[in-house]
């Protein structure tokens, strides 16, 4: 009699585990279609692409700058104050730039932390991100662009009082600029 229990005991510790680890990852993959689901929102909500100022870029925002109108500004920039204590990312142009160009980590069966963190960044992207006429973010020490519209531009700039977000439009054909 003994015999049979001795060899009963291994089949059994192995069933057993099989049946814990098929129960871990089982319960796990309504979470990760949920998670999923998420990734493919934000990733369809935000295509930016990072680009660095160039010659181009720069004579753009100069012309910006130069002959289109304030529709507002805001020092330090409340809205993206806000997603950063959500999100963890940094109130800073460099923080802008992460946040509109953040790819969205894979789902980890082992990492519920970082599940968490990125189902929020992606979340919050899927509310706050604009959109883009070209889905770039233009930056350079310290300044960094998106293009909303033909004619609306908001222009970010890390400032000794915070993160400042200016929006810029530019008048129509036949209406006065300030």
């Amino acid at each position: 009699m003994m015999k049979s229990v001795k060899t009963k005991t291994p089949y059994l510790s192995i069933g057993i585990a099989i049946v814990l680890v098929g129960g871990f990852f089982g319960l796990q993959i309504p979470l990760k279609q949920k998670y999923d689901g998420i990734m493919n929102e934000a990733t369809a909500a935000t295509q930016f692409v990072a680009h660095p100022i160039d010659a181009e870029a720069l004579s753009f925002l100069e012309s910006v700058r130069g002959s289109w109108t304030v529709h507002s500004s805001e020092s330090p920039d409340s809205i993206f104050a806000e997603i950063s204590s959500v999100t963890g990312i940094q109130s800073t142009v460099d923080g802008v730039v992460e946040f509109h160009t953040h790819k969205t980590l894979p789902y980890s069966f082992f990492d519920f932390g970082r599940n968490a963190k990125e189902s929020l960044v992606a979340t919050v992207t899927v509310i706050a991100s604009p959109s883009s006429i070209d889905g770039r973010v233009y930056h350079a020490d310290g300044t960094c662009f998106v293009k909303l519209a033909e004619n609306v531009v908001e222009v970010f700039e890390d400032s000794e009082n915070g993160l400042v977000r200016t929006l810029y439009m530019k008048a129509k054909s036949g209406e006065k600029s300030n």
